[in-house]
């Protein structure tokens, strides 16, 4: 069978049969919102236990409050075409934002990532990666063209990712920093690109990394990835944390040791658990099965997110559907393997169960937005 009108407008991203899909009744927004809910109520409820009822708590009940109402918004108020249509303007937001950030920016550990606007703090950087997702889909959606994309039609995409990949990185913050690329490499995955341009990138790519080793990374940067392959090597300071955190999720068992129980935890043994470790928290208290649980929730989330890419109506829904998924997928996957002394410790939270309005905020417009996209899927006539 040829491909449909449709999917040829799609720009080279999804090639779908004539035929192959019918009218889809819209129990994915369905299953998006009830898991929506369900991993918020889990994360408030563990988040109470992580900070033992403090103030991280009620600030966070407070900031999902807000959250939720702009997943309401995006997903059925908010028309796609405006998300479209507004979608580099977001991007340069995101971007002046950063810039403040450098200059007037909060600094907090180390680190100058926050906006302080009255009693609230803001941290544009975690809106980046949904900007990431918003502009490469928004390029490919009025740059179409029928051969293979080179480097050079990518340019004026990859100097704005790039600039937002160094603002971020200077803050420094090459966790978030890295996701936005990676985000963004995913969704490039989708796109027929050219052969010599991929293998331009692939043969560059260990050169960059050794670059980027010798010359910007920061010597507590090196060593956190020295301390994933040996923790022992600085075990009082950036091997603590990975080692406090392999010993919640050890000694959670098969089971857990029930809610408020866990002596990691509890005792405080456990540093930053009610954001980067919170996880652990959560497998100490419920064990191998508990965690179980939320590793299927998320892997049927982003899996929700990709099949709404499949049956999007143009190319930028599908995008922008594959760049949430890849968001979704991401965070949890480094921020799970980190907790668990697989990845280097990089700061990366959980979605929705780490401390975090700025971070609850661009999780709940990107769910927004994915019901939104399934609320407009396209429709293929039957021969």
């Amino acid at each position: 069978m040829k491909p449909s009108n449709t999917a040829r407008r799609n720009g080279g991203v999804f090639l779908i049969p004539e035929g192959s899909i019918k009218r889809p009744k819209n129990h994915q927004a369905m299953i998006i919102t009830m898991l929506f809910f369900g991993l918020l109520l889990i994360g408030m409820i563990n988040l109470y236990s992580a900070s033992s009822g403090n103030h991280f708590f009620w600030a966070q009940l407070r900031n999902s409050i807000a959250a939720v109402g702009m997943f309401f918004i995006f997903g059925w108020l908010v028309p796609l075409r405006k998300t479209n249509e507004y979608a580099y303007w977001f991007g340069w937001a995101v971007f002046a934002a950063l810039l403040v950030v450098l200059l007037l920016g909060r600094i907090a550990g180390g680190a100058q990532r926050w906006l302080s606007l009255g009693p609230i703090g803001v941290q544009p950087s975690e809106f980046a990666k949904l900007a990431t997702a918003l502009i490469v889909a928004r390029f490919f959606s009025i740059h179409q063209q029928d051969t293979p994309y080179r480097i050079r039609d990518l340019m004026p995409m990859l100097l704005f990712i790039g600039a937002i990949f160094t603002l971020i990185f200077l803050q420094p913050d090459f966790g978030t920093a890295g996701v936005c690329l990676l985000i963004a490499g995913v969704q490039l995955l989708f796109v027929r690109l050219d052969m010599r341009s991929i293998a331009i990138v692939l043969v560059s790519s260990p050169l960059v990394a050794a670059f980027g080793w010798q010359f910007l990374l920061r010597p507590y940067q090196k060593l956190r990835v020295m301390t994933l392959l040996n923790p022992s090597v600085d075990p009082l300071n950036t091997g603590y944390n990975s080692l406090q955190s392999m010993i919640a999720v050890g000694s959670g068992g098969i089971f857990g040791k029930g809610y408020m129980q866990g002596t990691q935890a509890q005792l405080k043994f456990l540093p930053e658990r009610h954001t980067d470790f919170v996880f652990s928290v959560f497998a100490e208290e419920h064990g191998f099965w508990g965690g179980a649980l939320i590793f299927v929730t998320f892997g049927i989330l982003a899996y929700l997110a990709l099949e709404s890419a499949r049956t999007a109506k143009d190319t930028f829904s599908s995008l922008l559907a594959i760049g949430i998924a890849a968001f979704i997928f991401i965070e949890f996957t480094i921020n799970i393997a980190m907790v668990m002394g697989l990845f280097p410790v990089v700061g990366l939270p959980l979605p929705f169960f780490s401390y975090g309005g700025s971070l609850l905020l661009t999780i709940c417009v990107s769910l927004g937005l994915l019901i939104s996209i399934n609320r407009t899927v396209r429709t293929v006539s039957i021969n």
